[in-house]
């Protein structure tokens, strides 16, 4: 598995690499798909070169993508082994112009993420991780392990575009804010200590927490659902995920401090 790590670096960079080409550069084709999300010329070409790069690292495993038609239950149910993609997540960030989106790759063995790469392309930074590896982070070649942060006061990632209220109303416990844009950077905050939280309320793919999932792990945190259950993969006929949080150090009392039933009135 190591062994597909350092190629999939570098095809997650040739993928964030003909994003910047098309971001800030007159018409990004934008459109919208049939589930409502927008979709863009620098989605497609992202997925182009990860699809056709990953196809020739390694024929036999098959591919999952948000940019591809997704096979039904029964033809993918049996795959042990799969890519899942993420070419570009934030595209509305990206339409933006914040800067704040990343290309996501995950290895999926047997029902769970193994391997993990998201490149943020707009600061040349890439997060990595494999099981029972480690975590890491590298920036201008220079790369070092991440690890969540030891409890202290809470810190929460948000979406600059998300009214806090949203998210609020699920915890119990004070807390500050730092703002980051894409689903997979607001994980990598987390991983990396910037962040000790974050609460997504709202429609996502699985694609959107393969890759965090392994590197928020790895990094001594963990991914579930809303109801404090492990996330799924390849399990069901929908890839939609459910609401999800993104924890920190495991000493925190989590179950605690977040209440998925307590809405606001």
């Amino acid at each position: 598995m190591n062994k597909l790590l350092e190629p999939c670096i570098e095809l997650a960079q040739s993928a964030g690499a003909a994003i910047m080409a098309i971001y800030k550069h007159g018409d990004i084709g934008q459109q919208e798909k049939s589930d409502h999300t927008p979709v863009t010329k620098a989605d497609l070409a992202a997925n182009d070169v990860l699809v056709a790069g990953l196809k020739a690292l390694a024929p036999d495993i098959p591919i999952m993508s948000e940019e591809t038609p997704i096979p039904a239950l029964a033809d993918r149910q049996d795959w042990q082994r799969y890519w899942l993609l993420d070419p570009m997540d934030g595209t509305g960030e990206f339409i933006l112009e914040s800067g704040d989106f990343a290309v996501n790759i995950a290895l999926i063995e047997n029902n769970r993420p193994v391997l993990g790469v998201i490149y943020w392309p707009a600061k040349e930074t890439t997060y990595f991780a494999s099981y029972q590896n480690g975590a890491f982070k590298r920036v201008a070649g220079i790369e070092q392990q991440i690890n969540v942060a030891t409890p202290d006061n809470l810190t929460l990632a948000v979406s600059r575009r998300q009214k806090i209220e949203a998210v609020s109303q699920y915890l119990n416990a004070q807390f500050t804010t730092v703002a980051v844009g894409s689903c997979s950077l607001k994980a990598c905050i987390v991983a990396e200590g910037k962040a000790d939280c974050f609460l997504r309320i709202g429609p996502t793919g699985e694609w959107d927490t393969g890759a965090s999932q392994i590197i928020v792990e790895e990094a001594g945190g963990c991914i579930t659902d809303a109801e404090f259950n492990p996330l799924t993969y390849n399990q069901r006929e929908s890839t939609e995920n459910p609401d999800f949080i993104v924890m920190g150090h495991p000493d925190w009392e989590w179950q605690k401090m977040i209440n998925p039933h307590q809405r606001a009135l």
